[in-house]
């Protein structure tokens, strides 16, 4: 069940409390693939399960650095020990199963949905210690927003936490989904070795929309 928002917020500022108060205990969060839902062209938008999830991480890197989050080659090799596939874990038996095998703390899953020019993507974050899903949020907007709608999901962690936000004066990056596209088919690539295909489908990503270009130098891939 959905808490409201004032709860998920209270929710996440306990789940990263520890932080900024300087505790002992390092929050880890690991963020499996979402799983794709949409309805017409499942193939096609496949790929994205496991971009946004890398999207996302390397946002929530960058917004709660003092957060550890687990390397995506551990995740992947969890997911293929579990016999999983690209969409990662569908329940929250799964997911905290998966989390314990990654030694994480915390654990995010979800799924995302395509329709026409439409894209919604929701997330669950678990305790894996006591299994209790201490957050759910949804955000959905236009398939020229992709990494508008991703900065949302990762504020929404980082925005109750004093001082973790730097202001910016810059304007909300949106991001084309045909790019993300291309991203994700990079991502593929480099996660089966093939890096001139990955840097291929990099260069794609870049030359359809430039503001892609900080996620791919994220992944240790320039174009």
């Amino acid at each position: 069940m959905k808490r409201s928002l004032l709860g998920v917020m209270a929710a996440l500022f306990a789940f990263l409390l520890n932080v900024t108060a300087g505790a002992a205990v390092t929050e880890t969060l690991a963020i499996l693939p979402f799983e794709n839902n949409s309805v017409t062209n499942w193939e096609k938008y496949a790929p994205l399960g496991k971009g946004f999830a890398a999207m996302l991480t390397t946002e929530i890197a960058r917004k709660v650095p003092a957060v550890k989050m687990v390397e995506r080659s551990r995740i992947d090799a969890i997911l293929r020990e579990m016999q999983l596939g690209m969409s990662g874990a569908t329940d929250e038996e799964t997911a905290v199963r998966a989390g314990r095998l990654l030694g994480a703390r915390h654990i995010a899953f979800g799924s995302f949905m395509v329709l026409g020019e439409q894209v919604r993507i929701d997330i669950r974050f678990i305790r894996v210690e006591t299994s209790e899903v201490v957050a759910a949020e949804s955000v959905l907007g236009g398939s020229g927003e992709i990494l508008a709608l991703i900065g949302r999901l990762a504020g929404n962690i980082a925005v109750s936490l004093s001082g973790a936000i730097s202001p910016s004066s810059t304007p909300p990056v949106k991001g084309k989904l045909e790019a993300a596209l291309f991203f994700s088919r990079g991502l593929e690539a480099m996660n089966r070795g093939m890096t001139a295909e990955a840097k291929g489908w990099f260069e794609k990503c870049v030359q359809t929309d430039p503001l892609y270009r900080a996620q791919i130098e994220s992944l240790g891939i320039s174009d």
